[in-house]
């Protein structure tokens, strides 16, 4: 067999590329359609406002206005989570991991460049989100914090694509799509604290640089946008419920131990952070544009911003680490492609059977996982309904815990055994109509 037809000339086939893409998106609907609602699920089933149920798209208006004095200012997530919660789960469900997949394509989009159609590129994307993302399930699982996270995600780099054109190829977008763009600007700053942080430095990085370095005109859709972004992060960070559920204690020795704190949850990533040097180094030495090496470092600056922004915040939780991780796997992922038409093929062919191997491993435990919870939060269900056929209206059921990250129930306050009026409790008894639903 010729190398023309083997697991090379396979690699760069667009069918066999669109096959990878297919298969992501099926198996994210799977584990979607094997993941419950839980915790604060049942909590937006319910208006912010006087705790009604959210039975129209009226009814979520003066429910953000509310959710802005008591919860935080992501009211465009958080409209989409009620919106999505008025409609059978198996909606959410596909819209979810077609998100899943959109945001694959996009950062292979970008890395990609003008380089080949490459399958190990794409895969290895899939496997480090899926290996590294802490918290997955609450990130790409979980009906409210997919919304907050994942949908997230894919606007932030779609919203960067254009300014990746501008910065490599002088693109504009038309007219239209820049009117298009700027209303879409202000969506996407008020959608998460720290990932708008990390797209408005990386803006004002751009235009520091088309102006400067690449000497481009630069065109009034730029200014427009980023200001845009703006304003939807003021939107969103000057609600009352922001500053007092949201921000650390701002105090020398708070501040310094946040950022310790952060720096070492950066650590995580830290395969990704000796890729990133090992990248770098090869493609100086191989001579690789300078332009793609430069953008690569903006988008690992924009990383480490959308990180350590989060110091400023009363705690770093795993899911918050999304936009730090996105980033930089687009941060390598910008040096990969390129690198991978070098002499240095073989050696990147290798670290991506390693991700590949490592994605395997996870796949299979992290699936059986989602599995087993969802039998369990499905056996809870029946004893809820049981019980209210029975007459019965203060409940009781077992608490169940998940084994990995790749639950959603990991690390949420799904119910608690002790007090029926915590507030997980009580939002789970509003939702089925019992008095008290307690766990043991």
């Amino acid at each position: 067999m010729t190398e023309k037809f083997s697991l090379c000339k396979l690699n760069y086939s667009k069918l066999v590329l669109t096959a990878a893409v297919l298969a992501i998106f099926l198996i994210l609907l799977f584990c979607n359609f094997n993941t419950d609602l839980v915790a604060d699920d049942y909590m937006y089933c319910f208006s912010f406002l006087d705790k009604s149920p959210i039975e129209s798209v009226g009814d979520i208006f003066p429910s953000m206005a509310a959710h802005r004095y008591s919860m935080n200012g992501r009211v465009v997530a958080h409209f989409l989570v009620q919106l999505f919660l008025m409609l059978p789960k198996a909606v959410f469900n596909i819209f979810n991991a077609a998100f899943f997949a959109a945001l694959i394509c996009f950062i292979y989009h970008i890395v990609k460049g003008e380089s080949r159609h490459n399958v190990l590129l794409l895969l290895s994307i899939f496997g480090l989100i899926w290996v590294l993302q802490p918290q997955f399930g609450q990130v790409y699982l979980w009906l409210d914090g997919s919304v907050n996270y994942l949908w997230c995600a894919v606007a932030c780099i779609a919203w960067l694509i254009p300014w990746v054109n501008k910065f490599l190829y002088d693109g504009e977008p038309g007219l239209i799509g820049q009117i298009l763009y700027i209303f879409f600007s202000a969506i996407v700053g008020a959608f998460s604290e720290n990932a708008s942080v990390a797209l408005i430095f990386m803006a004002m990085l751009f235009i520091f640089l088309c102006k400067v370095w690449r000497k481009q005109k630069l065109s009034l859709w730029m200014w427009l946008s980023l200001a845009a972004a703006f304003v939807g992060f003021f939107y969103m960070m000057f609600a009352p419920a922001e500053s007092v559920n949201k921000s650390a204690e701002f105090s020398i020795p708070v501040l310094f131990a946040n950022f310790i704190n952060t720096g070492l949850q950066y650590l995580k990533f830290w395969p990704l952070l000796i890729c990133f040097v090992l990248f770098y180094y090869l493609a100086i030495k191989q001579g690789i544009k300078q332009e793609l090496r430069v953008l690569s470092a903006c988008f690992f600056l924009g990383s480490l911003a959308g990180h350590f922004v989060l110091m400023f915040a009363m705690y770093c939780a795993g899911r918050s680490m999304f936009i730090g991780l996105i980033l930089l796997i687009c941060a390598n992922g910008l040096l990969f492609a390129p690198l991978f038409d070098s002499a240095y093929k073989k050696l990147l062919v290798g670290l991506c059977a390693i991700c590949l191997c490592f994605t395997a491993y996870w796949g299979y435990t992290g699936v059986r996982d989602i599995q087993r919870t969802h039998y369990l939060l499905g056996f809870n269900h029946e004893i809820i309904i049981n019980s209210l056929v029975a007459g019965e209206k203060d409940i009781q059921v077992p608490r169940p815990y998940a084994q990995t990250k790749y639950s959603a129930l990991e690390g949420l306050n799904y119910l608690s055994t002790e007090d029926a009026d915590n507030w997980a409790n009580e939002y789970m008894a509003l939702y089925y109509g019992a008095d008290s639903i307690i766990g043991y």
